[in-house]
């Protein structure tokens, strides 16, 4: 069996974590990879389980992973589904857990996530500037990562 981790990524964070995924699951003896969101439909008749990871920006997923989610449905419907979220707040808001119900997944995951300066534009430095939060900041709990990874074979993933 074949488990695909779909990341959509703006600045690494998001692909960092679903390649530790990744690589938990193939630790544990899980065929494992991942593939960015806009290749990774070309690969959904190769794998038996499939792990989606999208970042949130300013309370709103970025909108490449729900796309692939939406335009994948039906490739997707006999394929048991994992996703997992990862943004700078404590928690993932109850109206995005909502729109990801949408989605008939067996379950879901919220992470924190890492900013680095260097691969911000201005306009993010400028949000990030007038909302007071740190421009250089890794909140990844690799730990909780791994151990929610480790709880996927639960569901069968092997």
């Amino acid at each position: 069996m074949t488990t695909m981790v779909v990341v959509a990524s703006k600045h690494g964070s998001t692909r960092e974590i679903g390649e530790r995924i990744a690589s938990t699951l193939s630790a544990r003896g899980v065929k494992a990879h991942v593939k960015e969101v806009d290749e990774a439909g070309d690969w959904l008749y190769e794998t038996d389980n499939v792990v989606v990871g999208m970042p949130v920006y300013r309370q709103k997923l970025l909108g490449e992973g729900p796309l692939f989610l939406e335009s994948h449905r039906t490739e997707l419907s006999g394929k048991p589904l994992f996703l997992f979220a990862v943004g700078g707040g404590p928690s993932l808001d109850q109206k995005l857990v909502d729109e990801l119900r949408r989605f008939p997944h067996r379950e879901l995951a919220y992470f924190r996530g890492a900013m680095d300066a260097e691969k911000l534009s201005f306009l993010e430095k400028l949000q990030l500037k007038v909302a007071k939060a740190p421009k250089d900041a890794d909140f990844r709990d690799w730990p909780a990562i791994e151990h929610w990874a480790h709880g996927l074979l639960a569901y069968g993933i092997s």
